[in-house]
């Protein structure tokens, strides 16, 4: 028997966690249908009780997929166990356990697969981690700003132009890149060397003058780092800065029919005051992606900057 074993730390209470594995509706966001991969949900069926099954069905490029099981365990909101499998073949055991305390809850899953399946074990750990990540975001429903994510982190939500493809491109092409963050050199691989090279007052044809405070970057500014994460054209991360001392960035892209939803996590954040200093960034440099992928001319970056760090002043004021 091959299992693997994936974790995964969600800000919200338990009790929304484990429900989320029992309502079809929102299994057909986070598990299944086109935010999670290339299928069209058909038929979601569960009857969430010990010896009830399920029966979730979706089409893959014309073909029907039935993934069945049985409930085994289900022990609100602390375990669920369910067999695994598609309808007429073998079948697996997956165990999912949720502690929860007052800062959200930590969900272990542990799926245990049948030998045949042996070779397939780390794509389906992938699979399992990228459906966590899909739940963690479809709880926390977008306003397009930045929010904190536990107490080192940030994460902002917005719906891009399509396709995917284009979009993946603003986030790896040094020219395109320099359009709405900072040209420079990016190796893609893991472990590639990153170089932003930002020039503020290039964004845009519009100008404004730098606040007193940034007037260390008036003439360009450059941040190193490192890839960390690569999966084109859904996955992008890397260091934000290098040593010890480094934050990290990551970027996931998820087609939502003619639209990309960008996911824009920045983690390992040393204090309150690189919280603020990255959300301010984050939020007018992605205002600035949007307006050229509208074919938009954005607004000087500056003058946007000043009006975004204010609202985010507010908003943290307002509590």
């Amino acid at each position: 028997m091959t299992s693997i074993t994936v974790t995964h730390r969600f800000d919200v209470p338990a009790e929304r966690v484990f429900d989320s594995w029992l309502d079809a509706a929102l299994i057909g966001r986070w598990m299944f249908g086109p935010t999670v991969r290339e299928e069209r949900t058909v038929r979601l069926s569960l009857d969430p009780k010990v010896g009830g099954r399920f029966s979730f069905v979706v089409d893959r490029h014309g073909q029907q997929v039935d993934h069945v099981g049985e409930y085994l365990e289900v022990d609100r909101p602390n375990r669920l166990v369910f067999t695994w499998g598609i309808a007429g073949e073998s079948s697996s055991r997956v165990t999912v356990t949720v502690a929860g305390d007052t800062g959200g809850c930590d969900l272990t899953l542990v799926h245990d697969l049948d030998p045949a399946w042996a070779d397939f074990a780390d794509r389906t750990e992938a699979g399992w981690r990228f459906m966590m990540g899909t739940l963690d975001r479809e709880l926390h429903p977008s306003d397009g700003c930045l929010h904190a994510l536990g107490t080192d982190a940030v994460r902002m939500e917005r719906l891009l132009p399509g396709p995917i493809e284009r979009v993946w491109e603003f986030l790896v092409d040094p020219d395109k890149r320099a359009l709405w963050l900072a040209g420079g050199p990016m190796e893609t691989r893991l472990g590639g060397a990153v170089e932003l090279q930002f020039r503020h007052a290039d964004l845009s044809s519009k100008t404004a003058p730098v606040p007193e405070r940034y007037k260390g970057m008036e003439h360009g500014h450059v941040l190193r780092g490192v890839v960390t994460q690569l999966d084109p054209p859904r996955r992008l991360g890397f260091t934000w800065g290098l040593g010890a001392q480094a934050s990290e960035v990551t970027f996931e892209l998820v087609p939502q029919g003619t639209l990309v939803r960008l996911v824009l996590t920045h983690a390992k954040l040393a204090d309150d005051e690189e919280r603020r200093s990255v959300t301010g960034g984050w939020h007018t440099h992605v205002d600035t992606l949007q307006d050229r992928l509208r074919g938009h001319e954005p607004e000087a970056f500056w003058t946007r900057h000043a009006a975004i760090e204010a609202m985010y002043r507010q908003r943290e004021h307002n509590g």
